[in-house]
């Protein structure tokens, strides 16, 4: 699988594990090169952090681990299932349009998918303000950042009312 590859990059690709190795090149993969590789990094960054401050308050409010799981997946594969990772937006029942319009998963999706395909390819709201891909990432970064704050913040006060509330 990685014999016409150097050893040296052979060795990367199988950590790193960014693409399959059908004989093409990265950018066959990732069409906005290795600063498209690395904004998907920062998004999906940006997107884990609403998430892990879901879970913090999910395990403050339950303080139970079984129940902490089975809400963290309650909301994650609900979320995922009324998004664009599946299916475009515009062939969904008119309900699950409206809350994919809020939906941060398809913001994250949508992010990703613009840096993969080096496309505007938000379906959810239409910004015209930038031009190209930007027209899908700033949307999107910017809702996925209101979101890790007001989340964040949430979880922030429960965890120092339960910090403050033993220490008494």
């Amino acid at each position: 699988m990685f014999a016409n590859r150097a050893p040296g990059q052979a060795q990367l690709i199988r950590k790193v594990a960014l693409w399959v190795d059908t004989g093409g090149s990265p950018g066959t993969y990732v069409q906005t090169g290795l600063a498209g590789v690395l904004g998907i990094v920062a998004v999906v960054i940006v997107f884990s952090l609403w998430f892990a401050a879901f879970s913090n308050i999910a395990a403050l409010v339950t303080r139970d681990s079984e129940s902490t799981a089975v809400w963290t997946n309650l909301l994650q594969f609900s979320l995922l299932f009324v998004s664009s990772a599946f299916l475009p937006v515009s062939v969904l029942p008119e309900w699950m349009q409206v809350v994919a319009t809020v939906n941060p998963v398809t913001y994250g999706v949508d992010a990703v998918r613009a840096l993969m395909l080096g496309q505007d390819v938000l379906t959810v709201i239409d910004v015209a303000a930038f031009s190209g891909i930007w027209n899908t990432i700033v949307p999107a970064v910017v809702v996925l950042g209101v979101l890790d704050l007001v989340v964040g913040g949430i979880a922030v006060v429960l965890l120092h009312r339960v910090a403050s509330s033993r220490v008494r």
